[in-house]
């Protein structure tokens, strides 16, 4: 048993020996600086504080990314001098006293700090014009993160619910109702007599166009061949691979790593090219009889169909959930490893690259007169490029998570945005719809939907659609609403 007289000369030798043991490390404190991406440079500050445990929180502000000081608790760690934080896929190196120098995303984009700074402070949400009453609204009854599609005056669209819904686009009164099995995420294809989606259980079903009979399923995964059952979202954010029609056969992609080609008549098998990974992407022909897609490995794959014969393989470091798309000589795709990627179709090399930070990019790319329109996720962008140089025409703060493909109609390109609910989120996402003039970026108007509910989403998961003189979306909470183009 200790003496009492003892104790505080004890507590305070015990503290002295904690002091002598962890001193405070050299990294600890503010460090501002920039990361240059293949467009230029942006502004980055860390701020570094030492745990008990030795590890550090990081605090971060980086205005292009919306992010003004969000700590990411015990996210640091260091050794001799080198520095980790995972969240963003930074490794610094202290050079000197006063210098950090390393990489900092997928993309290992140089970044150099220095100690010391200021902080920026949060700008304050700018006021946008009003947009303009919607023309109808028509309640699905169930959310959806899926994508409609206009054909022929009809709109077509799934819900969690498993049901899928034709719509009548002028006045959005209801044509027909198929009540599935599955939820439906995804975008369909609308040939002239049939509806063609993915389901939540990674099965391609048909239906009739007239009335919504289902014609056929045919289930795309095999449990066998991915050597696993059927994953819960995969993806974080339920991408869905989107069918391609070419003629009579269905070019689909699949969670087990195989890309389909199934006869639409008759839903049976033609063949199954390996893919090496699941793909999530939806499927193009960029050119007569070459079809694209990507894989959750990184690879974008161009796939002679004739032969069944990869003609090439471009590799990314993430993810590609997003359609290849062939604009200005270059094969463009966005990866979750940061960066927008434009592959020469020519000779495979790399084109050019954009950086989105540390944002994935989800959106596929959109082409109309030449220019690429591009939206983001935490990046929170639409972008207008030169699909032939990477240059950037102009870029728009759009204020939520960009997923879906841009939209463009006359002199407006149209996008909707989602805004999340959950535990940890780091950058503040409104949900709506923003319509941009096409030529300067600058915003039209900007209905906003509900704020998200906790552990939710609220706003637009999908691409917007055009008909006619209308622009519509589907929403989280399940109305399908149309605004009038202006």
């Amino acid at each position: 048993m200790t003496c009492p007289v003892m104790r505080p000369v004890l507590s305070l030798l015990f503290i002295t020996l904690a002091a002598i043991a962890a001193p405070p490390d050299p990294i600890e404190g503010i460090w501002t600086g920039t990361v240059n991406g293949p467009q230029g440079p942006a502004a980055l500050t860390l701020v570094f504080a030492r745990t008990d445990a030795g590890r550090f929180d990081v605090a971060v502000h980086m205005p292009v990314m919306h992010t003004y000081g969000f700590t990411f608790a015990g996210a640091g760690a260091g050794i001799a001098g080198r520095y980790t934080f995972d969240p963003l896929d930074v490794e610094v190196t202290l050079i000197g006293a006063d210098t950090l120098s390393g990489t900092f995303g997928g993309g290992e984009l140089p970044v150099t700090l220095h100690r010391g700074g200021e902080l920026t402070p949060e700008p304050a949400e700018p006021d946008y014009p009003p947009a303009p009453a919607p023309r109808w609204t028509h309640g699905l009854g169930a959310p959806t993160w899926a994508t409609p599609v206009v054909a022929d005056g009809v709109v077509y669209v799934g819900t969690n619910d498993g049901r899928f819904h034709a719509v009548e686009s002028e006045r959005g009164s209801a044509i027909w109702t198929w009540a599935g099995p599955n939820r439906i995420d995804g975008r369909a294809v609308v040939t002239s007599e049939a509806v063609v989606f993915v389901d939540g259980r990674n099965d391609l079903v048909c239906l009739a166009r007239r009335d919504g009979t289902l014609r056929w399923r045919f289930p795309l995964y095999d449990p066998t061949l991915a050597a696993a059952p059927l994953a819960e979202n995969p993806t974080c954010n339920r991408r869905t691979a989107a069918p391609l029609i070419v003629g009579d056969i269905i070019y689909c992609g699949s969670a087990d790593g195989g890309l389909y080609a199934v006869g639409l008549a008759d839903g049976c098998r033609r063949w199954r090219h390996d893919a090496g990974a699941p793909v999530f992407s939806g499927v193009a022909e960029i050119e007569p009889g070459v079809v694209a897609c990507g894989t959750m490995a990184g690879a974008v794959i161009l796939l002679d169909c004739p032969t069944r014969a990869e003609v090439a393989r471009f590799r990314t470091q993430g993810g590609v959930v997003t359609t290849p798309v062939l604009a200005g000589g270059n094969v463009i795709v966005g990866s979750r490893d940061y960066l927008l990627h434009a592959f020469a179709r020519a000779d495979g090399r790399p084109a050019w690259r954009f950086s989105y930070w540390f944002s994935w990019v989800e959106s596929t790319p959109r082409v109309a007169d030449g220019v690429l329109y591009v939206g983001a996720s935490d990046y929170r962008r639409v972008t207008a490029f030169d699909p032939a140089t990477g240059r950037a025409i102009w870029t728009t703060d759009v204020r939520g998570l960009a997923w879906g493909t841009p939209a463009v109609a006359a002199d407006i390109v149209f996008i909707g945005t989602v805004a999340q609910n959950l535990p940890g989120t780091v950058i503040r996402h409104t949900g709506g719809v923003m319509a941009l003039d096409r030529r300067t970026g600058a915003v039209r108007w900007h209905p906003r939907s509900p704020p998200a509910p906790v552990n939710g989403f609220g706003g637009y998961a999908g691409s917007l659609a055009i008909a006619v003189d209308l622009v519509i979306g589907a929403a989280f909470d399940g109305i399908l609403t149309a605004w009038p183009i202006r």
